[in-house]
This record gives C-alpha cells, sequence and structure tokens, in this order.
C-alpha cells in the first residue's frame, strides 16, 4: 500500500518538452493528485514558487534556454521561497558524474534519471513522501523558524524508535551545529559512525572540529572520506574550508582543484578556487576559473559583478607575467566588461572600476586611442568623485596610471594611500600587492617567517626545501626583490650540488629578469642582483661548454 495523501499535495512540474510534461502532469494524477501546476522554464518556476508554496516539484535538469533545473533549485533554496517541509525531486536525462553531482551541490531529495515509468516514479514518490509526513511536524517547526521546537521532536523521534531514526540524526546534528551546539551534534554524529561508517555523518565530524577550531582534525576527517569516497563533495568544502583556518592557501587551492575537475557546474565552488588561487598569485588559475564562474553565472543568482572585474584584472596580471594566453584572456575580458553593464546595476564607484579595468586591457593590447580616450572618461569621474573612491577603486587608479606609463604619478599614489590607509591593516595588506616590501603587519610578519625557513634550509644544505619556501614567499609577495634574489640564490647554490638543469635555469633567469625590470643601481640590493646575474650567466656557459 502506497503513500495516501496525494490528493492534498501542491505540486508543480517543470519542464520545457511538452509531451514529457503532460505525461508525468498524468502519472501525477492517475497517483491522485488534483492540484498539479507546470512550468515550462525556470523563471517561471520560481515566479510561481514566489506566488505560493508547494509540497511537492518535479524539475526537469535541462530547460532549454535560461536558468537549468540546478540554478532553479540553487534561487529557490537561496530567497528561501523553498520550504523545508516541500520535495524537490530532480528529473534528467543526464546520468554524467559532473552533471549529478552539481544537482546534488543544492540537495534535491532525489534524482531520477529519464526515462521514467509510473511505477518507478510512484514507488520512488511513495517512499520519500511517507517520510516527509513522518518528518512534517519538524520541518514545519524550522519552516516557522521554532529550531528548539524541532529539535526536541526530532529526539523524541529518535527515542522512539522512528524508522526513519537515521534521517532525524541527520537533520538533529545539522540543526544543533546551525544553533552552535558543537558538542551536542558531535555526540549525534558519534552515535552514527558507531553503527555505520557514513559519509554524512563523517563530512559532520569533521564540521565539528571546524567548529571548535581544530583545523588538524578536520583535515584528517576530511582526507579519510575522500580516500574512501572521491566524489564526497561535501568533505572537498570541509577540507578547503580546513586548509583556509590553518593558512595554507597552496594547499586550499589544489582541493578546491581537485573538487572542480570532478564538479565543474558549481559557480560556488569556482568562485572560491578563483579567489584561493589570486591569494597564490597563481594568475592563469585565477582567470580561469574566474571565466567559468562569469559563464555559469548566466542564469546564476550567485552572478557577481566581482567575478567579472576580477577576471579583467587577472588578465592585466597576465601580461605582467608575459603569459602566452594573455591576448586571449584579454579579448574574453573585455567582452565580459563590457556586458557587465547590462548584467548589473552600477553605481558610480562600480562604473569607475569597471573602466578602469577596461582601460588597462586596452593599454596591455595596444590599442592606446581606445585606451586613451576612455582615461579622460575615468580622470572625469574620479574628479567627481574626489575623496569618495575606496581602496579597491584607488589600486586600480594604481594600476590604470601605470599601464599608461605615468610611473611617477602612480608611484605618488602609491606613497599618498600608504599615509591615508596607514592605520587600516586591511587596507594596508591590499596595497602590500603595489609594494617593494609590504607595510601590514600580517604580511611583513609572513614573509620574515618564510624567508627565515628558506634561509634555515639553505644553511642547512637543503637546497630543494629552501627553493621550495622561496617560491612560496615569491608567489605571495611578486615584487619582493630580496625574495626572488633569495631564490636565485637557492637555485645557484643547488646547480652548484647537483649540476646545471634546464629548468632551474630558465627559472633563474625569469626571476632576474623580472629583478632588472624594477630595480635601479642605488637600490639596497642592486650589488647582489649583479653578482647573482653574472654568476648564472657564467653557470650557462661552463654548461654549454661542457656540452660541446
Amino acid at each position: 500500500m502506497g503513500f495516501q495523501g496525494y490528493g492534498s499535495l501542491h505540486t508543480l512540474v517543470v519542464d520545457d518538452f511538452t509531451n514529457f510534461r503532460l505525461t508525468v502532469i498524468k502519472m501525477l494524477e492517475e497517483f491522485g493528485c488534483r492540484d498539479v501546476a507546470s512550468a515550462t522554464n525556470g523563471n517561471s518556476a520560481i515566479k510561481l514558487c514566489q506566488e505560493r508554496s508547494y509540497d511537492l516539484i518535479l524539475c526537469d535538469y535541462n530547460l532549454g534556454q535560461g536558468k537549468n533545473g540546478q540554478q532553479v533549485l540553487e534561487e529557490l533554496r537561496h530567497r528561501g521561497l523553498l520550504k523545508k517541509s516541500c520535495l524537490f525531486v530532480m528529473l534528467s536525462a543526464e546520468s554524467s558524474v559532473s552533471i549529478v553531482l552539481s544537482a546534488f551541490d543544492y540537495s534535491p531529495d532525489a534524482y531520477l534519471t529519464k526515462p521514467i515509468t509510473g511505477n518507478t516514479l510512484k514507488k520512488r514518490l511513495d517512499r520519500l513522501l511517507a517520510q516527509r509526513a513522518d518528518m512534517y511536524p519538524v520541518l514545519n517547526d524550522i519552516d516557522l523558524g521554532d529550531i528548539g521546537a524541532a529539535i526536541a521532536k526530532a529526539r523524541h523521534s529518535i527515542e522512539n524508535g522512528s524508522r526513519y531514526a537515521m534521517v532525524y540524526q541527520k537533520l538533529l546534528a545539522e540543526l544543533l551545529l546551525q544553533q552552535g551546539n558543537v558538542e551536542q551534534a558531535e555526540a549525534v554524529y558519534r552515535q552514527v559512525l558507531e553503527v555505520r561508517a557514513l559519509d554524512w555523518a563523517q563530512v559532520g565530524m569533521a564540521r565539528v572540529k571546524l567548529a571548535q577550531g581544530d583545523a588538524t582534525t578536520a583535515i584528517e576527517w576530511s582526507k579519510n572520506i575522500l580516500q574512501e569516497n572521491p566524489n564526497c563533495m561535501a568533505a572537498y568544502d570541509v577540507l578547503a574550508d580546513a586548509y583556509e583556518g590553518v593558512e595554507d592557501d597552496e594547499a586550499r587551492q589544489k582541493v578546491l582543484a581537485a573538487a572542480v575537475k570532478i564538479s565543474p557546474r558549481s559557480i560556488l565552488r569556482q568562485s572560491s578556487l578563483a579567489k584561493a588561487a589570486e591569494a597564490n598569485n597563481d594568475y592563469p588559475a585565477a582567470a580561469k576559473a574566474y571565466s567559468r564562474a562569469v559563464r555559469l553565472g548566466a542564469h546564476s543568482c550567485h552572478d557577481k559583478l566581482e567575478h567579472h572585474l576580477q577576471l579583467g584584472r587577472a588578465a592585466v596580471q597576465l601580461y605582467k607575467d608575459h603569459d602566452p594566453h594573455a591576448s586571449e584572456i584579454s579579448r574574453e575580458a573585455l567582452r565580459v566588461l563590457d556586458a557587465a553593464g547590462k548584467r548589473f546595476s552600477l553605481d558610480k564607484q562600480l562604473r569607475l572600476q569597471t573602466q578602469m579595468v577596461e582601460c588597462q586591457l586596452l593599454t596591455r593590447r595596444g590599442e592606446n586611442l581606445q585606451a586613451g580616450k576612455l582615461f579622460e572618461e575615468i580622470e572625469e569621474q574620479v574628479e567627481l568623485l574626489e575623496d569618495a573612491m575606496n581602496i579597491d577603486s584607488e589600486i586600480d587608479l594604481v594600476h590604470t596610471l601605470q599601464s599608461l606609463g605615468k610611473q611617477k604619478d602612480a608611484d605618488q599614489l602609491i606613497q599618498d594611500l600608504v599615509e591615508k590607509y596607514r592605520k587600516d591593516e586591511a587596507a594596508l595588506q591590499k596595497l602590500d600587492s603595489l609594494l617593494e616590501e609590504p607595510v601590514s603587519d600580517i604580511n611583513r610578519k609572513k614573509v620574515a617567517a618564510l624567508n627565515k625557513e628558506g634561509i634555515g634550509h639553505y644553511n642547512a644544505k637543503d637546497y630543494k626545501l629552501s627553493i621550495d619556501c622561496f617560491v612560496r614567499a615569491r608567489r605571495l609577495f611578486p615584487n619582493h626583490i630580496g625574495v626572488h634574489l633569495n631564490l636565485v640564490q637557492a637555485l645557484t647554490a643547488d646547480m652548484k650540488e647537483f649540476g646545471v638543469s634546464d629548468e632551474h635555469m630558465d627559472e633563474c633567469l625569469t626571476v632576474l629578469q623580472k629583478v632588472q625590470d624594477s630595480i635601479n643601481n642605488n637600490h639596497a640590493q642592486f650589488t647582489r642582483f649583479r653578482q647573482l646575474q653574472e654568476m648564472v650567466r657564467t653557470m650557462g656557459r661552463e654548461a654549454e661548454r661542457g656540452l660541446r
């Protein structure tokens, strides 16, 4: 005997194909449903959900032009239009891992692969709806915002041996974590894990450890989960958060890169990857992730102007780093920035930032006439805003002046900004990207620690670890001449000990060229730079003679 309450359900079917939509509606009516609405696209579905609440939504993944089913679900959750007591079932002809995992990122209650028979659909809905009916008092309390009552009722159902005890335990632990009752949540997860090593309970334990400030144990839990189930996306997310907790930006980037390789359709994860790559000054990876975030954002409620601007800024940096893909990515960035005005409502500050990034890109591409005309508009806007410019706009102005060859103006502005924000640590951290040596406390300590560690390995003649330290330091502080020269010194020491390698030699030449572009005869490190430059040239000549 199946679920008996179909007649009382408010149901919505979303599919762009008329025949399939009508087929599903007919199936539901045969099950006993009397109130079945339908929508042919994502926007219509969201509009219907604004107008009323539903008990059951059956939504196709592929909805033609516009939002797909995943984006419908993410927006309904994001805007609070989906009751906790509503069942959302995703239907799709797609069975690829990336699409299934991306759909599950927003937790549909079920994912059914087409073709679907009436018998198959009814069996699945019977189970889901019976469970939902049993849990309705708890879910309704959550919808009403009475979390305390929901927790009490969930505990009661577990203690009374509900057939859905494990589902109640999962929900209970989540509610306890949400309320900050971390120890109680941990007790629930441990109780589950004593019976079965379920992924969700292990992820829950990792989240508990993170909430307790124990990022190291959270990392261990997450890694263990991924060894057993490499497709557990929630474990990647917790692991990335844990690495952020221990300030290991490189490990965080690697984890997020692995996650988006498996499930590339999550705009939030792509955005997180882009930011992690930026923190490591890995602009090729940042540009790639921002590009994907922009494309995924076309119909997403998580679309942000920030993704568009940062794609442009990353493309500018690729030119500075002589990246071979800079021209291709800059073309895309210019298209994206041009479209930003249509996709977003821009205030004066944001419009100015967009224009400045465009100006930098045009200059780097050699389109100087257009860049010059645009800069005239930028100057007018800067005058109008005066002291109302924020730190991000001011940094964009520095980069714009530099791209136009106005280095003296840029240097003066940098000095003014350091003075202006001398008591604002967050602003100083942003300004560090413009300076040879950091002025913020946190970055001064960070570069000192990395240099000390690298020098320690160098003195111990462990040149590989020394090189690794200085590579990390250079990635974080790309304008720090001392760090660059320390890296060259470690590379040359390694080549003296183990022989010249093309890889190390190319790295030395690249680093020395960057230093040469920014150093002058009066610099404190100039003599050392010349000595290392000559040492590298000598090693190169000797290596060539040895090959003859």
